[in-house]
């Protein structure tokens, strides 16, 4: 199987391990920022062999092309995105973060990168990309309960930074190196000392790993 399919099948948001609520809508989305970045992260996606549904993609495409739109069309790209999130992250006016599970599904093939996307709304202005962390994360090999690679993808044509708008879509890239169902707890931040104070940062979530 080549990249290019299993990463299509990864993203084709198949019932099993899939989790059932969608992402809430962000409302006032400001049009120019959110087409622009929003178009850079499908070009992405495109570049990392992990695009989206052929019919998702063209409808996307065609409502970010327009230059000028109403509220409508900013909802209508968040409600074709959304299926394909595995994280929904808000960040509160006082920068603490939140992290809920999205309803992407949830497997993952060995040794092979995996592209998600993570949601943002984002409430005080950040521009900090999310780091990710996490008691299974590991850098390098698997070993001591660390069997998971997490990477938020900044390369080109992606940018390095948050808007600062209310919404953003940033890439993930998981790498599992072992199989088998396996949990992991993904902890997220926009910098030190912006994880919620109540854990909510924090999303355990249950891979099938082949």
């Amino acid at each position: 199987m080549t990249r290019f399919m299993l990463s299509f099948i990864l993203l084709a948001v198949p019932t099993a391990l899939r989790a059932q609520s969608p992402l809430p809508i962000v409302e006032d989305v400001e049009w120019k920022t959110f087409r622009e970045r929003t178009d850079k992260v499908l070009t992405a996606l495109e570049t990392l062999k992990a695009p989206l549904p052929a019919d998702t993609l063209r409808a996307a495409k065609a409502l970010l092309e327009k230059e000028e739109a109403t509220p409508q069309a900013a909802e209508a790209v968040q409600k074709l995105l959304d299926p394909y999130c595995l994280i929904g992250l808000s960040i509160n006016p006082e920068s603490r973060v939140k992290a809920v599970r999205g309803p992407a599904a949830t497997e993952l093939l060995q040794n092979r990168e995996t592209v998600l996307l993570i949601k943002v709304q984002n409430e005080a202005g950040v521009t900090q990309l999310p780091g990710v962390s996490g008691p299974q994360i590991t850098s390098d090999k698997a070993g001591d309960g660390r069997w998971l690679k997490a990477v938020i993808a900044a390369d080109e044509p992606l940018p390095r930074k948050l808007s600062g708008q209310r919404v953003d879509y940033v890439v993930l890239k998981l790498t599992a190196l072992e199989a088998g169902k396996r949990e992991a707890t993904l902890k997220f931040d926009v910098g030190q000392g912006t994880q919620d104070l109540g854990f909510r940062a924090e999303v355990p979530i249950l891979f099938r790993v082949k």
